[in-house]
């Protein structure tokens, strides 16, 4: 952690929570006395705080430990091996989840460095009860909206094409068609408070219409790291 750029990726990390075990306990040992490296701790946990923004509390149903653990002490194995299976579904759901937050770091700081605070936007685009399929940074000074795919591609004949709603827009907004990834004019995007991207399926090149056409699949809304 000698060099400033490990330090500030290392510190991003540590606050999106990444690191593995052994990484989070070495950090935190070089956090109690290392006051730059405190420092960039809490300028990141400021930078990402947005994130907590659209994220609600959870509670699980009463009774729920008490479940668990009387299906755990069922006399046959068949409950042990379902729940490891569900286990390792939750694993591969936790790796998805960040890859999301390596992307989100990517994109804040490839544009942030260069980029005051204020004038960049991130997105993630989702579905109902979906991964994460599209995740979208604004950076003003670029001048460029960044849009990277998470999820599956396109059928072979039909796009995905990035629409803005919101924000006074009486009707949707068309942005482009958007495929692995895709660089935009931030231009046409006009005012970005209260604006909410979305991801429709068209037909192959876009929608012939200038308004959507088939299925809005992936929504999320512009928030600023400032």
């Amino acid at each position: 952690m000698a060099g400033s750029d490990e330090d500030r990726d290392f510190a991003a990390e540590y606050v999106l929570g990444t690191l593995d075990a052994n990484e989070r306990a070495a950090l935190d040992a070089h956090l109690a006395g290392d006051a730059a490296l405190a420092a960039e701790v809490a300028r990141w946990q400021q930078r990402l705080s947005f994130l907590n923004e659209e994220v609600r509390d959870a509670e699980p149903p009463p009774g729920t430990y008490a479940n668990i653990l009387a299906r755990i002490d069922t006399p046959d194995g068949n409950t042990v091996v379902e729940l490891r299976r569900r286990v390792a579904i939750w694993r591969n759901a936790a790796i998805a989840v960040s890859a999301v937050a390596a992307a989100l770091i990517v994109f804040v700081v490839g544009a942030e460095w260069s980029t005051p605070q204020k004038s960049l936007y991130v997105a993630v685009l989702q579905g109902e009860g979906a991964s994460p399929a599209f995740v979208a940074a604004v950076d003003l000074k670029s001048k460029l909206i960044v849009v990277r795919r998470l999820g599956h591609r396109a059928p072979a004949d039909r796009s995905y094409e990035l629409w803005a709603l919101g924000a006074g827009r009486a009707t949707p907004q068309a942005l482009g068609v958007v495929d692995a990834a895709a660089r935009i004019p931030s231009e046409r995007l006009g005012r970005l408070d209260g604006t909410t991207l979305a991801v429709s399926l068209e037909p192959e090149g876009g929608s012939p219409t200038g308004l959507p056409t088939g299925p809005v699949l992936f929504t999320g809304k512009l928030l600023s790291t400032g």
